[in-house]
């Protein structure tokens, strides 16, 4: 079973992993995606116990002893699962991943051209249509 320490060490060492490879969040086909996750965490609380002595009773006149609760607290560590928020960056609609850059996605394959925007092809000279596979008819 990994120990606190090795987890905090693996989580340390995927943050920087993450960081070393992850898109440029000034690109404007990158998009921000909030994402939650859970973590392990010790915290503190105050635990609560009954301290009973046992002193002489307020009637000085009798030899009885009288037990008297006293409520003390004391600082107790318990496992706890936390939910926090990260921000996630990732390719806007219409564009997917590659090296690390937002390049945008044509369903129909650019013949002739290449994909300038989501579904949209620039056409090679001598080239025309959606997918660039018509030739310009010569005047």
């Amino acid at each position: 079973m990994p120990t606190m320490r090795s987890v905090i060490v693996l989580q340390i060492l995927s943050v920087l992993i993450g960081l070393s490879c992850s898109l440029n969040p000034r690109d404007p086909n990158v998009c921000i995606l909030w994402e939650s996750f859970t973590t392990s965490v010790k915290e503190s609380y105050q635990h609560p116990y009954d301290q009973v002595t046992d002193e002489p009773c307020a009637d000085p006149r009798t030899s009885y002893r009288c037990l008297h609760h006293r409520i003390t607290y004391k600082t107790a560590y318990r496992q706890a699962v936390k939910t926090d928020y990260r921000k996630r960056y990732q390719c806007c609609p219409g564009f997917y991943e590659s090296r690390d850059k937002c390049v945008p996605r044509c369903t129909k394959e650019c013949v002739h051209g290449r994909c300038v925007a989501p579904d949209r092809c620039q056409c090679e000279g001598g080239w025309r249509g959606d997918d660039c596979s018509s030739v310009c008819a010569d005047l």
